[in-house]
């Protein structure tokens, strides 16, 4: 049975009254200790099967493989295609029951079964009974599909876009139950007229919006941009961390420069040739061009949040481009925060197995390789 993780940094003495919402332990997750041997154009999704294995998407290249650390060899799964056992375009992955793993086919608008041994024929169309565009953001060890309205611009939905507030929903597809299980905060848009559908994603550079994740039992985190603090919700009750004080970092032309320029690394636009849709890398933006806020929410950024297995949320915070390093912070089921995580470079959390974390780092000519970092053992507190 996981427990939560506690860090703690190397010759720094951490004493109960210190380990508060405002003076966490802060430490980092030192060495990896493997390195995959090949580097990666795009990891759209991960997801552990256990500490060495685990499956990989790329959009990009179009290749979906699990990668095993023991032995540094990658075993393909599937094909580029339209027909069963296929992908159009692989997208972001999500754990489902057992070694059943749901993958997000961008290029076929659908969801596929993948285990191990292949891809599934049973596919689930990513199309709400109610007419709404279904963007997984998790599934959940039943395999119900958690999703939010937040971004979807349609006439149904023009109250929801106006009011910056949506709600996150679970939907179980075998029985076609749809679940309220919280709202979620986001820059609110413009009606739509009939017949209109458009799918805004982050509503533009460093804006404040609610970031949520899942985990496996249905528990859901949101990390609240208004006045950073975490809530978990789910079985039909929620709890509410208290509120985390932070200094908004103002935007100036270096964390305009540092957005494009992950853009450039890291940003995905999608293309039809042929009738086909394929991912390519998107054009660096012109910093001139696009709207700024003056300062930065408290958390921001690719993979902004994720769930680690022992149930903690992590949150990147946002921090200014003259940094080295990237800091997470780690609340746990109660929405505390009980640490501080530093990550050296352009690194970032890609997932995590079994007391294990995946981090990807991207180098010189914009690759991503994948490194494994032991998480260190839980710590009792005194």
């Amino acid at each position: 049975m996981h427990r939560p993780v506690r860090f703690v940094a190397a010759a720094l003495i951490v004493t109960a009254a210190a380990a508060t919402a405002q003076n966490p332990p802060t430490g980092s997750l030192g060495r990896p200790d493997a390195t995959f041997p090949e580097p990666i154009t795009s990891p759209t999704g991960i997801r552990a099967l256990d500490a060495n294995r685990v499956i990989v998407a790329d959009n990009i290249e179009g290749t979906l493989g699990i990668f095993d650390f023991r032995s540094g060899q990658i075993t393909p799964i599937g094909r580029q295609g339209e027909g069963p056992g296929e992908f159009g375009m692989p997208g972001a992955l999500y754990a489902a029951r057992g070694d059943t793993t749901y993958m997000m086919d961008m290029g076929n608008r659908r969801l596929l079964v993948v285990t191990p041994s292949g891809i599934s024929s049973a596919t689930i169309q990513l199309q709400h009974p109610a007419g709404w565009p279904v963007i997984p953001r998790g599934v959940d060890a039943e395999g119900r599909i958690y999703f939010d309205l937040a971004g979807i611009q349609m006439a149904s939905l023009n109250e929801v876009a106006a009011s910056g507030r949506a709600p996150v929903l679970r939907w179980d597809p075998a029985t076609n139950r749809t679940d309220t299980l919280t709202f979620v905060a986001f820059p609110p848009l413009p009606a739509v007229g009939p017949g209109e559908t458009r799918i805004t994603m982050g509503g533009g550079p460093y804006r404040p919006r609610d970031e949520w994740t899942v985990l496996p039992d249905g528990r859901v985190g949101v990390a609240r941009a208004a006045d950073y603090r975490v809530e978990w919700s789910g079985s039909g009750s929620s709890v509410a961390g208290p509120p985390v004080p932070y200094d908004p970092v103002r935007v100036g032309t270096a964390e305009k420069d540092a957005w494009a320029d992950q853009m450039a690394a890291r940003g995905v636009m999608v293309e039809v040739v042929n009738g086909q849709r394929r991912a390519r890398r998107a054009p660096r933006p012109d910093i001139s061009q696009v709207q700024w806020p003056d300062v930065m929410p408290p958390f921001s950024g690719f993979g902004a949040v994720r769930a680690s297995l022992t149930g903690e949320l992590w949150a990147l915070r946002s921090g200014p481009a003259r940094e080295s390093t990237r800091k997470y912070d780690v609340f746990d089921a109660r929405g505390r925060l009980t640490a501080r995580v530093t990550l050296e470079g352009d690194r970032f959390i890609l997932g995590f197995g079994p007391g294990v974390a995946f981090v990807g780092y991207t180098d010189d000519d914009d690759l991503v390789w994948i490194e494994r970092y032991p998480l260190p053992a839980p710590r009792r507190q005194t």
